[in-house]
């Protein structure tokens, strides 16, 4: 139990970290005090336009996931499926794995990863969800059930603090990439406010042909289509705040 209580206190330092290899770092550190081998983050993104783009973080067997993906698992995996629908963690184990699903679980157990916890959150921006499972090649029985329900609100904690720092360090890099300017941040700023062109010229003290000549570069280093999909992007983004 003190494993359990050293980590949840030690939760916070996911926020600290400032790219994806100190998030997974930790998070190996984490999982391990309290007992799991292997962890996976699962993201799924929803952009504005076109197909759900799909990414993972994980300390899998390069072989296993390699696998995984040939065999196009992600649509057949009860354990994704479940987190796809609830909100609610889960103890995995081989008894969830029906069907032609044996055959990952059998090739997942090859590996040492057997048993596990789950669990999804869909945060504030709903363009975004994300899952984590972690796992051990532990036998399920009652005493393995016992301890993962004893883990399983710290997993739950500690995917909160993940979500929250890969948001955190997306969002930077995002508006690194995208290097908005002084003025095209001002006017996006004012737009979500819901200022119109004119009330935003008033407001910065130039043409309302300026702020829209703004607009039209903002819309394209957004990739959006239209002033309003422009100001949803950035919000998602982080780029500006509610």
């Amino acid at each position: 139990m003190r494993a359990h209580k050293d980590v949840i206190g030690a939760l916070p330092e996911l926020l600290a970290a400032r790219n994806i290899d100190q998030v997974k770092d930790r998070i190996q550190r984490f999982i391990s005090a309290i007992g799991f081998d292997f962890f996976l983050i699962g993201i799924e993104d929803f952009p504005l336009t076109g197909a759900p783009q799909h990414s993972i973080q994980t300390n899998y067997p390069t072989t296993c996931v390699e696998q995984y993906g040939r065999l196009q698992w992600l649509g057949r995996d009860p354990v994704v499926r479940h987190c796809r629908q609830s909100s609610l963690p889960l103890i995995w184990h081989q008894g969830h794995f029906l069907g032609d699903a044996c055959q990952l679980h059998e090739e997942s157990a090859a590996h040492g990863i057997s048993t596990g916890v789950a669990t999804a959150l869909h945060g504030a921006r709903s363009s975004r969800a994300m899952m984590i499972s972690v796992a051990n090649g532990a036998c399920f029985n009652a005493k393995t059930q016992a301890w993962l329900t004893e883990t399983m609100p710290i997993v739950h904690l500690l995917a909160s603090y993940a979500y929250e720092a890969i948001n955190r360090i997306d969002e930077i890099s995002a508006s690194e990439n995208i290097g908005l300017t002084r003025r095209e941040d001002e006017c996006l700023h004012w737009a979500a406010a819901g200022k119109t062109s004119w009330e935003i010229s008033r407001i910065l003290g130039c043409s309302e042909a300026t702020v829209n000549f703004h607009f039209r570069n903002i819309i394209q280093k957004l990739g959006a289509s239209n002033r309003r999909q422009a100001v949803v992007r950035a919000l998602s983004l982080g780029l500006i705040r509610p």
